[in-house]
């Protein structure tokens, strides 16, 4: 049996978890929006790709540290777990404590899960719409509004200019 003290720190370490949880969500989400923000942005395809890229690094980060805190915590509420239901009004404050930061937690989870849908439909919209592009017929060369010798004519009135 646990004495009162371990189980005090217990739930210290929990809430600490919770808190950098939230903390690592809310990276997350804002990264996502920021992602959000480069896919309909006007940059060239090869600057949104980078950055898209960075910011995915940095996001992967953030999931690394969720997976970790998540761990923490379920090797910590296994052993305090039992205690809390044996005695739910003796940790009342530290539960109270918790229980807000999983209700957090989860609404950034929300948060983050409808970006993340967001995102993904602009994502598929501007690959399509580069795919599009790129399967486009280009205008033929010396097609336009000098007819099918531009680049000739083009060509000779910029030789005659420098012969003179």
């Amino acid at each position: 049996m646990e004495s009162e003290q371990t189980t005090k720190v217990e739930l210290k370490v929990l809430i600490e978890c919770l808190k950098k949880k939230e903390t690592a969500l809310q990276q997350i989400a804002d990264i996502t929006e920021n992602q959000g923000f480069v896919i309909e942005s006007e940059l060239s395809h090869q600057e949104r790709y980078s950055f898209f890229m960075q910011m995915n690094h940095e996001k992967q980060e953030s999931i690394d540290r969720v997976k970790d805190c998540d761990e923490v915590f379920e090797n910590v509420f296994q052993k305090v777990g039992p205690i809390l239901d044996e005695n739910p009004t003796k940790y009342g404050s530290q539960v109270e404590d918790m229980q807000t930061l999983i209700r957090s937690v989860m609404d950034l989870d929300i948060h983050i899960r409808l970006g993340e849908d967001v995102n993904s439909k602009k994502l598929t919209k501007a690959l399509e719409d580069v795919k599009i592009k790129l399967t486009e017929k280009p205008e033929p060369i010396g097609a336009g509004e000098y007819g099918n010798n531009k680049i000739i004519s083009a060509y000779k009135s910029n030789s005659k200019s420098r012969k003179n």
